[in-house]
């Protein structure tokens, strides 16, 4: 999609100088900013501003965002100037209402981006929102601009939540490759109640909190029954290895859901790197985080029809790893159920007009659910209705599909310029697996 033909300052954007962003990003680092400021055919033979060493004393009096571009208010010692910047898909547009064009680069341009790049780099990706404002047009339909003191925030539109942008991810769509469903056991092996028993705990979190997060997993937790065994007392404690079940009367379905059980716990932390500058350390991090949650998967499809057979199963919703540990607190265990029944996906693709809206659907037994985004199961889903029922899906491409769209509402929105080149070839791909309607 070309870039629309705005004027700045009696400048289009065609005059702006280009500065290349890191690949696969929006970031600009010091180190390319400096590289092309000592060019004397960029900057000029006679220009006498320093590259490389202590920058002049520019002052950021304030920013604003207009059209899509970030205007930077600077002063440079008693003179005041305009800073344009423009955010594209692979590279920085710089202008400035004094200097800087798209061959030369001034000292203005210059010394407004090193004061951005305080910790040697600046990620631009906050202000890249292309073909969201209408040419002449302050207010954008897509998204709200809050001036705050010392900047300015931008935010997606309620509406316009899922909105794709040229580079964002999506999840992968080359194969769809289906965990066979284990068959539901005799109803005659469901588990025989004591006093004290053992039950099974859904062990869930927020996957985008940094510290301690982990996949969700099974873990067994010993209990004490009421009176007539209907309901839990209280609980005793996690059992975290064999030894917690000592002297507790197992049948061969749970002694089996057991060993399931501490095998989830073992790959369900996520690993994270401390090397996220190094691109080959952060691929070999996803590379096996991938491989863990797809042996989760197959595990929770081992566990599932044995968990059919047990006569309590709860829901904690742990805040990390770190609290799966002692006993657990009652006010925190919910009770739930879970089903064989296998959920599909659908999706709609409408046409909006200025652009194209996909939405994800999720059907059990051809019933629509309303998926509970409070709490996202990541292999598991539930009816907003029906909180303490879980579907367990069957494949990875399945729940990195919900995944993705439970964190935009379930709808994508596509401009359609940039539709053609950007985003058909995701829904041509994701039509070779599931259902798509057009509407």
């Amino acid at each position: 999609m070309k870039a629309k033909s705005i004027t700045i300052a009696g400048k289009p954007l065609s005059r702006f100088y280009q500065l290349p962003f890191e690949k696969g990003s929006r970031v600009l680092r010091l180190a390319a900013l400096e590289q092309i400021a000592s060019d004397p055919i960029v900057i000029g033979l006679h220009n006498t501003f320093s590259v490389g060493k202590k920058p002049e004393p520019l002052a950021i009096t304030s920013l604003s965002f207009d059209q899509g571009l970030l205007i930077v208010h600077v002063k440079l010692g008693g003179e005041e100037a305009r800073v344009y910047i423009g955010v594209e898909y692979d590279c920085l547009l710089v202008s400035c209402s004094v200097d800087t064009d798209e061959s030369y680069f001034g000292r203005y341009a210059y010394l407004t981006l090193r004061a951005m790049m305080r910790n040697g780099y600046c990620d631009f990706q906050q202000y890249y929102w292309p073909a969201c404002f209408a040419l002449g047009n302050k207010r954008s339909s897509y998204v709200d601009v809050v001036k705050k003191p010392g900047g300015i925030t931008i935010t997606l539109k309620k509406k316009f939540s899922g909105l794709f942008r040229p580079g964002d991810d999506l999840p992968d769509v080359t194969e769809r490759v289906v965990v066979p469903r284990e068959r539901l056991l005799n109803k005659q092996a469901m588990a025989r109640l004591a006093p004290v028993s053992i039950g099974y705990c859904f062990a869930n979190t927020d996957l985008q909190h940094f510290h301690s997060n982990h996949y969700p997993f099974l873990i067994p937790y010993v209990f004490a029954a009421t009176a007539y065994l209907k309901t839990v007392k209280s609980f005793k404690r996690f059992v975290l290895n064999p030894h917690d079940v000592d002297g507790i009367s197992l049948s061969p379905q749970q002694e089996e859901l057991n060993s399931i059980c501490f095998a989830m716990k073992e790959i369900a932390a996520i690993r994270f790197n401390a090397n996220a500058h190094l691109p080959e350390k952060v691929a070999e991090t996803h590379t096996l985080n991938d491989a863990n949650q797809l042996a989760l998967l197959k595990l929770w499809n081992k566990a599932l029809p044995l968990l059919m057979l047990q006569r309590f199963t709860h829901y904690f919703y742990t805040y990390g790893m770190r609290n799966v540990t002692g006993k657990p607190v009652m006010r925190d265990m919910k009770m739930v159920e879970f089903a064989m029944e296998v959920p599909v996906l659908s999706f709609v693709l409408k046409d909006e007009g200025d652009y194209y809206e996909l939405e994800l659907k999720i059907k059990v037994k051809g019933k629509l659910l309303h998926l509970n985004t409070d709490q996202p199961g990541l292999f598991l889903v539930c009816d907003s209705a029906k909180p303490y029922l879980w579907y367990l899906l069957e494949a990875e491409m399945d729940y990195k599909m919900v995944w993705f769209f439970s964190k935009v509402n379930f709808k994508v929105q596509v401009i359609k310029g940039y539709y053609r080149e950007f985003f058909e070839g995701f829904v041509e791909g994701v039509e070779r697996w599931y259902e798509v309607k057009r509407g």
